[in-house]
Order: structure tokens, then sequence, then C-alpha cells
């Protein structure tokens, strides 16, 4: 099963549900899945598209359970699970990584052909802590354009029949779109269908609230009815997971752990991947000591960040583009060459978006990008920035992981980049003694790379792993080619037991 970019735009459009997580590449480069998502229920549909047999037409329920994230451009493959007690069962698969399963009770549905209503123009960012139970919402609904999605997947439509598919859009709708809104990760969505009397087009109104709230993992479930003419056509329950985002890094929290100084006045430093999570905080720390910082980052610098460096005693200064690209490295070198001579560190805590993977043939081609991806954030700064930073005997500071000592089952392709990019630098030290090197193994950090209710339960805050590393910095560092190793125990107190 394959959908592409025009499948996710087809399903926003005709459902209404134009969360950002789907339909905003830059909201999404910042979140944990470094990119758009599809949404749940346009991977049911299609999953049923593809492995419905033709004996039926028609549902009288609906159970979908979302485990993993479905990728536009991603192949994936489905399965039928045949007959159980609740339905008919079908299952979506990532390798061995079941993405969704979906149950379907075959029967007589409403026979309603639901008219459409101008959905919400933009989603509500709550937090779960803004969502207790008895939070409630209500309006009409209709999706646009129903036929387009119909056309796209046609057996899936035939074998759901109007009513049902109606309602199921209007699940993603209610979640992604108000209840619980920008911050939904959807989970689950149950529906049965009801008998009705009415036939033929009409109007749909709904309502939906909150029965219960675990604020410790962010999840929320609710119960909804939607009705036609007072009578009710189906019964939702959804459940869905309310992202909360990773704080930004602070000047203040970093003063707790590295006071403010001059040390570095007149010093020029570059980080990689410095406008967010660790790097951010790098950034910070090394402004905190007079250097002039620059950031490099993909999209616009956080305006956050510019806030929090003001007043330190060095300055930040935006570099935007592509550090896997050798040209930026190239463009950067003249800059800092020009303006300063030469360099006094580089730092390179860039890495592509982290998602789970296993060691199957169907997951060989996304290793070799992310195995390319994160040597290239490495390689191409170093080719152009490395030759600054001899005159001045300067240093280079990559950030590694604590993965590598207890590789996590689901990382193997992180494991191996990270592997890979400690034998780049020990290479470097060797053939380039006039720089120090640094490798920095930190334990887990709540950032956005790994921002999981499981993550936030062991995840330490990355002021203090940032301190402690730009203070290895201000001590004298031998070129003697050979890059020394910061251990996760070397942060201890820094970050709390964990691996990433």
């Amino acid at each position: 099963m394959l959908l592409s970019e025009d499948d996710v735009a087809l399903f926003a459009r005709v459902s209404g549900d134009r969360n950002a997580l789907h339909c905003s590449p830059d909201h999404a480069r910042r979140t944990p899945f470094g990119r758009t998502v599809a949404h749940g229920v346009l991977a049911a549909l299609a999953t049923l598209d593809e492995q419905a047999a033709d004996d039926w037409a028609g549902a009288t329920a609906v159970e979908a359970d979302f485990g993993n994230p479905v990728f536009p451009g991603v192949r994936y493959r489905s399965e039928a699970l045949g007959e159980t007690r609740t339905g008919i069962g079908y299952r979506l698969l990532d390798g061995d990584r079941t993405c969704l399963t979906l149950r379907v009770r075959p029967g007589t549905p409403p026979d309603l052909d639901p008219l459409p209503v101008p959905p919400a123009r933009s989603a509500p960012r709550h937090s779960v802590a803004d969502l207790p139970p008895g939070t409630a919402v209500s309006g009409r609904y209709g999706p646009e354009e129903i036929d387009a999605l119909r056309g796209r997947f046609p057996a899936a439509a035939r074998l759901l029949g109007r009513t049902p598919l109606a309602c199921l859009l209007w699940s993603s709708y209610v979640a992604g779109m108000s209840l619980p809104g920008e911050n939904c990760l959807l989970g689950r969505v149950g529906l049965r269908f009801l008998p009705v009397a009415a036939r033929g087009p009409a109007r749909l109104s709904y309502s939906a609230r909150v029965v219960h709230t675990d604020r410790r993992f962010g999840l929320v479930s609710i119960v909804g009815q939607i009705t036609a003419d007072g009578e009710v056509v189906a019964e939702a329950e959804i459940e869905a997971m309310v992202r909360t985002p990773a704080p930004p890094a602070t000047s203040a929290a970093l003063g707790e752990h590295l006071s403010p100084s001059t040390r570095l006045r007149g010093a020029s430093a570059v980080v990689v991947g410095g406008s967010r999570g660790l790097g951010a905080a790098l950034s910070l720390a090394l402004a905190s000591q007079g250097a002039e910082v620059f950031v490099g980052h993909r999209d616009t610098l956080p305006r956050a960040l510019c806030a929090e460096a003001e007043g330190l005693p060095g300055r930040l200064h935006s570099v935007p583009g592509d550090a896997a690209d050798p040209r930026w490295s190239a463009e950067l070198s003249a800059r800092v060459e020009r303006e300063h001579g030469r360099l006094g560190f580089l730092v390179c805590s860039a890495a592509p978006p982290l998602r789970t993977l296993g060691l199957a043939a169907t997951d060989l081609e996304r290793m070799d990008a992310f195995l390319t991806g994160s040597l290239r954030l490495v390689s191409a700064p170093m080719t152009g920035l490395l030759p600054l930073l001899e005159p001045g005997r300067g240093q280079c500071l990559v950030i590694s992981s604590a993965a590598l000592g207890e590789p996590p089952r689901d990382w193997p392709h992180y494991v191996a980049a990270k592997s890979a990019v400690e034998g780049l630098v020990h290479w470097a030290a060797r053939h380039r003694p006039g720089v120090a090197f640094h490798l920095a193994r930190p334990g887990m950090l709540w950032t956005e790379q790994t921002n999981s209710p499981g993550a936030r339960e062991t995840a330490g805050p990355v002021e203090p792993v940032a301190a402690r590393l730009v203070s290895r910095l201000l001590e004298p560092a031998p070129a003697d080619g050979v890059a020394h190793l910061i251990g996760e125990e070397e942060l201890v107190g820094a970050s709390p037991a964990g691996r990433v």
C-alpha cells in the first residue's frame, strides 16, 4: 500500500481534517516525525480498499487502532486477518511493525447522503490540561467533494457505505481539528451505526465530550454522537494522545550550570543543527561565554531562541540552509574567514528525524537514506570548516549517542549511523592533528527528536548537558591526533539514565 502527498491533500480537503501535522511541512518538520504524516483514517481506507473482498457491502461497526505513523511515499504491506468476533479484520504493516489494525462488521448501515458543510479553518492548540472530563464540542458536519475520495478508494467506499464513510471522516475531523485539535495523535476510533428511518440527503450534527484524561501520558478518551434530524446515526469512541512540545532551551536554566563570562570574547563558533534541542542549548552556552555563534538551521531561526540570546555576552547569527550540502559550509567558511579570520569551534549536532526501523528487506532503502543523511550532516560541514580550525588549534565537538553502548531494538539505523560518524571523527583526529576533536555520548534528553510519553519519564533537560560540554571546550585540549570521548558517565547528573 502506497499513499502519495496528493492522497493526503485529497483526504484533508474532503474530510476537513487540515491538521498541520498532515498539511504543513514546516510544522511537521518540528515534530518528532520530521515530516508530514498521513491521516490514520486515510491509511485505514487505503488498507480496506486494497484488501477487502467483494462478498459484502455496508458496515454496522468500524474499529481502528493506530499504532505507528504512516508516511506518504513509503510502501507498506496490508493483509486480511479473516473473521473475528468483532468483524472482519485487516492490518497494515511496516516491516514487522503494525501501523494499524482495522475491524469492520458487515451489515446494513443507515442510507444517508450527508450534505457538505464548510469545515473549521484552523485547529486549537490544546494541552492535555485544557481537556478535563466534561469538555465538549458540537456542530454540523458534512464532507466536501466526497465523490473524489470515493473515486480514489472505490472498494472501501462501496464496502463501508455512504454513511459509515462520512462518519469515519468525521472522526478524523473532530479529533484533528477540534478535540483535542492541533496536538492530536489519533490512537483509536470505534464507530457503531444505528438504523434510522431517514434516507437520502441529510444534514449531520454531532456532539463529542471528553470522558477521561490521563495527564501523565497525555491521553484523552472521547465519546460522541452523530445525528440526522434528531435521530442518532452513529455512536463514537475516540482515543487520542495530546502531544506536549518539548521545552525549548533557556538561558536561565543554562545559567544554573554555566555562569556567563567573556572567556570566548572574540572567538567564533559554528553549531550545525543549532536551532533546537541540545544544539540550541549549545548555541546559547557558547554565546553565554562571549562567542560569536553561527547557528546552522533548515528553516527560520526560532524567535524564542533569539530572545533567549539577548543580553548574553556573545551573539547568535542565523545561517539557514542544508548543512548536508557542501556548498553551505563553503559559503559559511568564506563568511567566517572574512569576518573573523579563523574558526574557534565547530559543533556538529544535527541529525535526521529518528523513526523506528528494523533490519528487514523492506527497511533497507530507508536505512540507507538515514545512514547517508546522518553522515553527510557531519562530513559536509567538516569539508568546509575544518581548515578554518587549524590555524588557531580550534576544537570540533560531534554529538554521538550513549545508544552505542546499549543499542535499542528498533534503532539499528541510528546505531549504525552514530558508529559511522564516530569512525569519521577518529579518522579526522588522526589526519587533522591541528584540531582537537571530541565525541560526546549523552544519555536520553527531552527534545522533539525523542518526544514521547515514555521518553518524558526518563529524559533529562538539555541545558545541563550543554553546560558540561561547553565547560569541556573551555579547558585546554591537546590536538594530539586522538578523538576524546565524553561519555555518559562524565555527564552523570546532567542527564538521567537513558539512551539516545
